[in-house]
């Protein structure tokens, strides 16, 4: 992508509810413009919660674009418009003409999130574009507390609202998060191999023996969401990730990159409902 600049402006006179409407409206056609291995929000998230996560995915995806073109962007200028981005998520004395910020900012408010938790996410992209290769599993854990656990505890906190989370279920949570994390690494082996990254420094056998303790160790949290439509979406996203990971572990070649089909129905099934 080519980086752009955040637009930062006033925009007195015009009605604050329509401009969020229209900010949610593009962070929806964001989402559903982009291939990811699970939905964003499937059919089965509530929809009071919907409109949130697409705000928090297009906040996600455009740090991710940000992050993701060494080829045709300098590492500087990459790292200051993560910079930028990261000012204007949290610069909320101004109003911004960025659709995306608009969104972020006003679920955030709406919905009493802590902006720390995309901030631990824009700390991740930075990584990514500063990349040192992970020497230790432990390297491999930390990266994936910024990249993907804050992406299950805001989904988490989405569904609870005002009520607490128990730090039983956060710490499922980041177990499923970093699980999931480390799945799409060993799928996309091929592809982070090819542009110089590889965040698997232990022989792949270990690693997926690690991860499968890790969704054990994650699993209750899918019983622990408030509603029942985000607990089978918890069920099917875990079902799915460990799907992914069978097929990583059956590959015969690195340069193959697996991909779920119609054809593994049965192995999904069988896993969503070991989860009920």
């Amino acid at each position: 992508m080519r980086i752009q600049k955040l637009k930062i402006s006033g925009t007195s006179g015009t009605n604050p509810a329509s401009i969020e409407d229209a900010a949610y409206a593009h962070c929806a056609r964001v989402a559903s413009s982009h291939y990811e291995n699970f939905p964003v929000a499937s059919v089965l998230v509530p929809l009071r919660m919907r409109k949130h996560l697409f705000a928090l995915y297009a906040f996600s995806r455009r740090a991710d674009d940000i992050a993701d073109e060494p080829w045709t962007t300098s590492q500087g200028a990459r790292l200051d418009a993560l910079d930028t981005l990261e000012r204007a998520l949290t610069d909320d004395g101004v109003l911004s003409d960025d659709l995306m910020i608009t969104a972020v900012r006003a679920t955030l408010r709406d919905c009493g999130l802590q902006t720390t938790l995309l901030l631990r996410l824009l700390e991740a992209f930075r990584r990514d574009v500063n990349f040192v290769a992970p020497s230790t599993w432990e390297d491999v854990l930390t990266y994936c507390s910024y990249s993907a656990n804050p992406v299950g505890e805001l989904f988490l906190r989405l569904d609870h609202g005002p009520r607490p989370v128990a730090d039983a279920t956060l710490i499922a949570s980041d177990a499923i998060c970093t699980a999931l994390q480390i799945t799409n690494f060993l799928q996309d082996l091929s592809i982070d191999l090819s542009r110089g990254r590889h965040y698997l420094p232990i022989p792949i056998d270990d690693v997926i023996a690690r991860t499968r303790e890790l969704y054990r160790l994650g699993r209750p949290v899918a019983s622990a969401a408030i509603s029942l439509r985000v607990r089978l979406e918890l069920r099917a996203i875990i079902a799915g990730g460990e799907a992914m990971l069978e097929l990583c572990a059956r590959r015969t070649s690195t340069d193959v990159r697996p991909a779920l089909s119609a054809r593994h129905i049965p192995l999904l099934a069988a896993r969503f409902f070991r989860l009920a």
